[in-house]
């Protein structure tokens, strides 16, 4: 399985013969006309083409499965709304053993009612002071992620009990102050969700949960990059403040992600709009994206560069996740387009 290819090897990006099989690369010069990558790996997706984890079976994310497939991936973890704890178990319920997900994201309910976006307020829920039922879903082995916003009472306690079992602790959804991120920090938070989309925002007298996001070196930071959430000029310096190997690309992804221009969708509750690249509630409200990882890879190939747009979708979420080496590599064409997917196991 040797390939001429661009490729990010250990001399960085350029042009390589990559042995996909060994793992073995050789750097030449010469000019490929295909660029390989490891699939890619999205740590916080909520559905696509038009179906929904929330509300789904497990015929649903087999069908997810097979659709994100089609687009590059190798591996995603399911991820919930703002719920009810019934509603939390039920969605926990049709997850399948499956490599191609390895855990699932738990975002909300336990966020910041100042910054919901377009999670349902009215499932906000407070953090359980003691034994609850949500224990069942703390101690779930499956649970890899979750998003919370550090400033909330019991943040911190709950903080500390998840990341002490590895569990990946996110903040966002939040009204954090820059201190209060910090705190978030020190409990054992490691990761910021969606950075500058629904937490307190940059501001030169409280540089906020944002200004945290930025400036600790050791959290890494989630990009929704459809140029929508957050500008080409904000993602250009949030890549040239964070270390290389913490700028994490998510796609957000909801059952919005690859429908038509003008469809429009009940999602938790919630009537939304697709546009273009983009979904919204009535009142103009971004309601996650409508994007894949390709898209975001396209995306931060033109505007950040092939290593930056390498590393945020496929290496650096791997890393994070602990997948170890990629089972799956994708090879695309001079205009990005997927040409072939290849399983090395």
């Amino acid at each position: 399985m040797k390939r001429l290819a661009w490729f990010l090897g250990p001399q960085g990006f350029g042009a390589y013969w990559a042995d996909l099989a060994t793992h073995e690369f050789v750097r030449v010069d010469e000019k490929p006309d295909v660029t390989i990558l490891p699939g890619f790996v999205d740590i916080h997706i909520h559905g696509g083409f038009g179906l929904d984890f929330m509300s789904g079976t497990s015929e649903t994310l087999r069908a997810l499965t097979a659709k994100l497939k089609d687009c590059g991936y190798e591996a995603f973890l399911p991820t919930t709304v703002t719920a009810s704890f019934e509603d939390t178990r039920r969605a926990l319920a049709t997850l399948t053993k499956d490599p191609a997900m390895p855990g699932f994201h738990l975002e909300g309910p336990f966020i910041s009612p100042r910054f919901p976006g377009a999670q349902p307020r009215e499932q906000i829920a407070e953090i359980p002071t003691g034994p609850s039922e949500w224990d069942e879903v703390f101690d779930d082995p499956r649970l890899r992620v979750v998003t919370i916003a550090p400033e909330i009472p019991g943040a911190l306690p709950l903080i500390s009990r998840l990341a002490s079992r590895g569990v990946i602790c996110s903040m966002g959804h939040t009204n954090a102050t820059f201190a209060e991120a910090r705190a978030g920090f020190e409990a054992g938070v490691r990761h910021a969700t969606h950075t500058f989309n629904a937490m307190r925002p940059f501001h030169h007298r409280e540089a906020g949960a944002a200004g945290f996001a930025i400036a600790e070196q050791r959290l890494a930071a989630e990009l929704i990059y459809d140029r929508i959430h957050v500008s080409a000029s904000a993602a250009a310096i949030l890549a040239q403040c964070k270390p290389q190997d913490k700028l994490i690309a998510v796609s957000d992804g909801t059952m919005a992600s690859g429908m038509p221009e003008g469809a429009r969708l009940n999602m938790w509750g919630l009537d939304v709009i697709v546009g273009n690249g983009d979904a919204r509630l009535r009142d103009g409200t971004l309601a996650g994206s409508a994007i894949t990882l390709l898209d975001s890879f396209r995306n931060l190939h033109a505007d950040l560069g092939p290593e930056i747009a390498i590393r945020a979708t496929s290496l650096n979420p791997r890393s994070a996740l602990g997948l170890g080496k990629p089972n799956v590599y994708i090879v695309l064409d001079e205009r990005l387009q997927i040409v072939e997917r290849l399983e090395t196991s």
